[in-house]
């Protein structure tokens, strides 16, 4: 007779699933962007809605406990910061080329991620890291085609999304 483990207590993340979910889909919405260019704000637009979407059902997913004080002002912080960073770089890079001023966006993006790795766990700040790094190396290797990046970009947010909501859960679970 098989045996299940049942959690007696709160997973240190609760929200990493939904978090998961996000990224997988802004993630798509990214590379959809990068191959289909000529319609990539509805790609990315697409993504958000649908990650934003997805992660708001992920409450119907069982639970892993509720979010402390704690994940909820990460989760907010994280996107206040975005949203004011953003607007600094366009205000910035206003007369740049669509290169850098993407490239700005990206970067400002993966910064976000840090303080967002109080809602969701580790990898998403790790993800975070990584993005940056490669938005900077995208703005400073001007001969290596934007796309290169960007689709870096996608598919990071896509495999470290796959990761928090199929495999990251279980395995921080002790």
């Amino acid at each position: 007779m098989p045996t299940f483990a049942v959690a007696v207590a709160d997973h240190p993340y609760p929200l990493i699933r939904g978090g998961g979910l996000f990224l997988i889909f802004i993630g798509l919405g990214c590379l959809g962007s990068w191959a289909f260019n000529k319609y990539w704000l509805q790609f990315l637009i697409g993504g958000f809605i649908t990650g934003f979407t997805a992660s708001g059902l992920s409450a119907l997913l069982p639970s892993l406990g509720s979010p402390s004080f704690v994940h909820i002002a990460g989760l907010v912080g994280a996107i206040v910061i975005e949203m004011g960073l953003i607007y600094l770089v366009l205000t910035k890079t206003k007369g740049a080329d669509e290169r850098t001023q993407i490239l700005s966006i990206l970067f400002v993006v993966g910064l976000h991620f840090l303080p967002m790795g109080l809602a969701h766990g580790p990898l998403i700040a790790i993800l975070g890291v990584l993005i940056a790094i490669n938005a900077y190396a995208g703005l400073r290797l001007t001969r290596v085609p934007a796309p290169a990046f960007g689709v870096a970009d996608g598919l990071l947010k896509l495999g470290v999304g796959c990761v928090m909501l199929f495999a990251y859960p279980v395995l921080t679970f002790t």
